[in-house]
């Protein structure tokens, strides 16, 4: 994946910078290297590309590298050794299996025994299937689907593909605002708006600009090349790292159906009207989102904390869209949105009531933190904890939306430099990735040292050719035998309970399935499993003593209908008391870890001293004697 992801990026940019080699990796996740030595080698594609030591490195002051003799390099290999780039020799579609491009341009339906999958081309092909089937899934990067599908086990009966749609995909920009269908790439919409702001005055892009910080940290690249904005608004996450944004901005939305044509609809107060649903009818369709130019008194900023800066869903995020009064700082209007502090993208109404008409400064902020904590109290049990984090980082962020929004007024003369003290500016930046600045030497050894002699040499990890190359072959890509059966466990969903009933029956009755395996199926010794004492099961025997015990299993024709199957096997629990869960429960039940403690012993250590021959004894002292 890292490697792929490096080849799309020299793709597409002969000479990457630094910052795009950062944003191709946001969606690689490396759990083993630390990224060092990965970003160490691709760094040399960059056009920043120089040693890490910078003006002190020693080939700029003409010695040698380590500053010793001549026996280090900051090479691991030479490129005599590899056959000489050639750009003509790069791999391309086929166009042998590319035999006609009909079924690109053409309606497409495909259906299986659960599932039929419509990709429409035109738009009254679109609204009359949302019409006929209200409930269907529109499918544009399958990012939010396909996770509830696979791993939620969601079942969407219709599903529609609208991306060959013309007026889904659409961008046109019209003098107070720039356009953007639903099905838009993220990273499209990213690119145009970025381009429109090297372009327009900055009074006019605070909107965009805040879109494209916003979406820098939306996911990794490779999901932001295939999402949809039309998406993220219509899943309507109440963590949404766009929805924030476009609910404190206001923006205005299209929508469509074949019963009431065209109608606007702006996203703000009562736009969502409870979990991931909104005012949009099932039989309409979004078509497209309006990105409204910003006036020279209106600030738009956004910021999101999350567990780590890329590729993470939100704790809590915010966005604050604030117009002045002409030249001042006195708030004209204001609208404050948060996302995971509810279970929609929130605003907070009396807070920005009580905003209006009073000038931007500090006092303002005591006021709107006490304001604030009134007004999204967050209830102790809400889903994904961290409540006392959460209610202040409310708090922190508007603070930081205060400080970045003061320091513009001070930049534009409307409030005095020092408005803000000096120590608290930073608390307006946004982190920035420092820039890579490492160097690493390898001994350099004699020509004529033995292949199999390692000393002093850097070895290439065993399978690293081979992964790097996709020649590794790992068990997806073992070609399937014939009668190949897949496997799949029934799993306990009680952490302590009693099997009053197993029942495999619906599962059995599939086609394909082959079998229903349990502890009845195994005798009592074949059952018993462990490393050195046989005290665990390899089926659940009357009783689960963990959630995840594995109780059965399901033999079938492939992975998806072996798990299917394994969901649709009934289990029934008799809860067993008592249940413990702390320490002073199991003192109290007197609930001991059986035969403790156990003794290992081989031989009689007494009985060797006595018989020996000779005994030599000796004392030692702590401390290194």
């Amino acid at each position: 994946g890292i490697v792929m992801s490096m080849y799309a990026l020299l793709r597409n940019a002969a000479k990457p910078s630094m910052r795009d080699l950062e944003v191709a990796f946001q969606g690689n996740l490396c759990r083993c290297t630390g990224y060092r030595p990965i970003l160490e080698g691709y760094k040399t594609f960059t056009k920043e590309f120089a040693c890490g030591m910078g003006d002190k490195c020693c080939k700029v002051k003409g010695k040698v590298c380590g500053g010793g003799a001549n026996n280090t390099d900051d090479k691991l290999f030479k490129r005599s050794e590899f056959q000489p780039f050639d750009p003509s020799q790069e791999p391309i579609f086929p166009p042998e299996l590319q035999l006609t491009a009909a079924y690109d341009e053409e309606s497409l339906v495909f259906r299986s025994d659960r599932v039929t999958w419509y990709r429409p081309t035109r738009l009254e092909e679109l609204l009359q299937l949302k019409a006929d089937h209200p409930q269907a899934k529109l499918i544009v990067g399958n990012t939010e689907v396909g996770v509830e599908v696979k791993f939620k086990h969601f079942l969407y009966p219709v599903l529609i593909n609208p991306v060959k749609v013309p007026e889904l995909l659409e961008v046109c920009e019209t003098e107070d605002s720039i356009y953007f269908g639903a099905a838009v790439s993220l990273m499209d919409i990213d690119a145009y708006l970025r381009k429109r702001i090297e372009q327009l005055p900055e009074t006019q892009t605070r909107l965009f600009q805040c879109t494209v910080d916003m979406l820098h940290y939306f996911a990794g690249k490779q999901i932001r090349n295939v999402a949809c904005l039309g998406g993220n608004i219509m899943t309507g996450s109440p963590i949404s790292d766009m929805n924030p944004v476009l609910t404190a901005a206001g923006v205005r939305l299209e929508v469509a159906s074949r019963a009431g044509g065209r109608r606007s609809v702006h996203m703000g107060t009562g736009f969502f009207t409870g979990y991931r649903r909104n005012i949009i009818e099932a039989h309409e369709t979004l078509l497209g989102i309006h990105f409204q130019k910003t006036t020279p008194d209106q600030h738009v900023v956004a910021f999101k904390q999350a567990r780590r800066r890329d590729d993470d869903i939100a704790i809590v995020n915010s966005a604050v869209n604030v117009n002045f009064k002409p030249g001042t700082n006195v708030v004209k209007s204001i609208a404050i949105a948060f996302g995971g502090m509810a279970p929609t993208t929130v605003l907070a109404p009396n807070t920005s009531k009580l905003m209006v008409g009073q000038p931007w400064n500090h006092a303002l902020v005591e006021r709107v933190a006490e304001s604030l904590c009134q007004e999204l109290p967050l209830d102790a049990s809400a889903p994904g904890g961290m409540i006392a984090y959460r209610r202040a980082l409310v708090v922190s962020l508007f603070f930081k939306s205060y400080l970045a929004i003061s320091r513009k007024l001070c930049d534009a003369g409307i409030m005095p430099p020092d408005a803000v003290p000096q120590k608290d500016l930073s608390g307006a930046d946004k982190f920035h990735t420092p820039t890579l600045r490492s160097s690493q030497l390898f001994e350099r050894v004699a020509s004529n040292q033995p292949n199999h002699d390692p000393i002093g040499k850097p070895k290439v990890h065993a399978s690293a050719l081979k992964q790097a190359t996709g020649e590794a072959i790992y068990t997806d890509d073992i070609p399937r035998m014939d009668g190949e059966l897949y496997l799949a466990f029934v799993l306990s969903t009680k952490a302590h309970a009693k099997i009053t009933k197993l029942d495999a029956s619906e599962a059995l009755a599939l086609e394909g399935v082959e079998a229903f395996f349990s502890a009845q199926d195994l005798t009592e010794h074949q059952n018993e499993v462990g490393p050195v004492f046989h005290d665990e099961y390899v089926f659940a025997n009357g009783e689960v003593h963990c959630y995840g015990q594995i109780i059965g299993a399901i033999a079938a024709a492939n992975q998806t209908l072996a798990q299917r199957a394994a969901r649709l096997v009934r289990v029934e629990y008799s809860e067993l008391q008592p249940v413990i869960v702390t320490i002073e429960q199991a003192i109290e039940h007197k609930s001991y870890f059986p035969d403790y403690p156990r003794f290992l012993t081989k031989g009689d250590v007494e009985k060797a001293f006595a018989e020996a021959d000779h005994v030599y004894e000796s004392s030692c002292r702590m401390g290194g004697q």
